[in-house]
């Protein structure tokens, strides 16, 4: 379905450390887990492992740590069919998340940056090549990593998607001409000063985003309310399917990850958009990170 696009993502890759728990403690208070364990994360892997479970051709550019964690990292991206070639083993030490997953599927997440936060701007944006058709970029790098990267993308007429997470102030202005920016609730009331409770909300953020990095299209990520589109003129509400909540963990992810593919392959942002919604509604169902990302086969089977 996809496997004719050539794509790069640049971005993190951690080591997540999930613990589980019916409730987080309060302060100074000490509570049993349930249980805890390891699984590889970081938000432009598990896009890039998004990517490639959706068939398409992918290379993740990033940096880990010459450890053990490092190593694990890179053979999970590799299992995975993805393209490392361009992932450094030079970092001081591979990046770590530590997941606190309640019951029910909420998440809190600490992230140590390590190696991502060591990443050479001009040797990530010399990694865009010609024969790119689709790069995704985070935040969960350095600012002049992300800036160098998608500019050198846009030059080149490369569709651009920016996911805006983590939640931080970012200098929208120095990504001006991007395809598609898309942050979620929390990183769009930091980037705007409003959380898009309702449509009127939505709305007015959405016009701000689109305003600051001349996007062509702004999309909100909703979590159960779905996702929202502007185009400039309208904003469009994109209903969620019915999910059985486990982990939220990597939902918007394989939210980014669906919905820049099928918009690269159809040009319909709408339908890229359901697309995205299908892909998030069964990675929440499934604990984990990259092990939730779904095939294409799977979200074809999707239906309301």
């Amino acid at each position: 379905m996809f496997r004719d696009i050539r794509c790069a993502v640049v971005g993190s890759i951690n080591m997540d450390l999930i613990l589980n728990t019916d409730r987080l403690p309060a302060e100074g208070e000490s509570l049993p887990g349930n249980s805890y364990g390891y699984a590889c994360g970081g938000k432009g892997a598990n896009q890039a492992t998004g990517l490639a479970r959706l068939g398409a051709q992918t290379a993740m550019i990033g940096m880990v740590g010459d450890d053990a964690n490092g190593h694990k990292l890179i053979e999970n991206l590799k299992n995975n069919g993805i393209d490392t070639s361009n992932v450094s083993l030079q970092g001081s030490q591979s990046g770590l998340a530590t997941i606190l997953l309640e019951k029910g599927g909420k998440n809190r997440i600490i992230v140590f940056e390590g190696a991502n936060a060591e990443i050479d701007p001009d040797i990530a944006a010399d990694c865009i090549t010609d024969d790119l058709d689709l790069l995704l970029v985070q935040f969960e790098t350095r600012e002049e990593v992300v800036t160098k990267t998608v500019n050198r993308a846009i030059e080149k007429g490369i569709t651009t998607v920016v996911d805006c997470g983590p939640a931080k102030s970012f200098p929208l202005e120095k990504i001006q001409g991007i395809t598609i920016i898309s942050p979620n609730e929390s990183e769009t009331k930091e980037l705007t000063g409003i959380y898009p409770e309702d449509e009127k909300s939505m709305l007015t953020a959405s016009q701000i985003l689109l305003e600051r990095s001349s996007a062509k299209y702004v999309v909100l990520k909703l979590g159960d309310r779905g996702c929202s589109v502007y185009d400039g003129k309208d904003i469009t509400l994109c209903p969620p399917y019915p999910a059985d909540v486990v982990d939220t963990t990597a939902a918007g992810d394989s939210f980014t990850a669906a919905m820049a593919l099928e918009f690269k392959r159809s040009g319909d942002i709408y339908s890229a958009c359901d697309m995205g919604n299908k892909a998030g509604s069964i990675a929440v169902s499934r604990m984990g990170a990259d092990a939730s990302m779904p095939t294409a086969k799977e979200i074809l089977n999707i239906s309301r």
